[in-house]
């Protein structure tokens, strides 16, 4: 694998697990726990989250960003130089059309996110509703996570080339299989042999031998 590519995935999946994380934890551990302290100290709690939350809130975000297109922009360099499905494999699978409904539910998370730890008085409407708007973003955030594992499930037939030796092991277990099941027909040959038919052969015999004695 591309060292490249691999650390672009790692970067996207650990900021990934960074944001959604945070909005798990805010908003079924920390606001309820918030809401029984008074008003007074619920602002102070909030105000020094957000000094501490912020910047990781900006670093995830820029991470995924950074990296989401830079995956996109080499994965589709990818598709076109080998040619997968003589081309036409980004139309066959709406690859593009998931990526944009991905990219703009992102895009409206991510403002969310930021309202939620901003100070600006234009989203103090969103953090007049934390648990509203917590609830939205992370239900976003669960939209984009699903989206992105449905276009990688896309890909990871057409990019993966079959063995070498994959007919060679078909052949050798259909060998192995035709051989087992002879052996069974013979097993079942001899099972089904009853007494009476080893009465008759019995007698064959000993008639065959009184006729050679004359």
């Amino acid at each position: 694998m591309d060292p490249t590519l691999l650390l672009l995935r790692w970067a996207h999946v650990l900021a990934a697990i960074v944001a959604m994380g945070g909005l798990v934890f805010a908003r079924f551990a920390l606001l309820p726990a918030l809401s029984e302290v008074d008003a007074a100290t619920r602002d102070r709690i909030h105000d020094a989250i957000r000094r501490r939350w912020l910047p990781w809130v900006i670093g995830a975000i820029t991470l995924l960003l950074a990296s989401g297109l830079a995956n996109f922009l080499l994965f589709n360099a990818r598709v076109r130089s080998e040619g997968w499905d003589g081309g036409g494999w980004m139309r066959a699978t709406s690859y593009h059309a998931l990526f944009g409904a991905k990219f703009l539910l992102a895009l409206v998370a991510f403002y969310f996110a930021s309202a939620l730890v901003g100070r600006g008085a234009g989203t103090q409407w969103v953090r007049n509703d934390r648990a509203k708007w917590l609830s939205v973003t992370l239900g976003l955030t669960m939209a984009v996570v699903l989206l992105s594992g449905w276009m990688r499930q896309l890909h990871t037939g057409p990019n993966t080339p079959a063995g070498a030796d994959d007919g060679v092991r078909m052949k050798t277990d259909r060998m192995t299989e035709e051989q087992a099941e002879g052996g069974h027909g013979q097993e079942t040959e001899e099972a089904d042999r009853s007494p009476a038919a080893e009465d008759r052969e019995a007698a064959a015999a000993v008639g065959g031998g009184e006729e050679a004695a004359r």
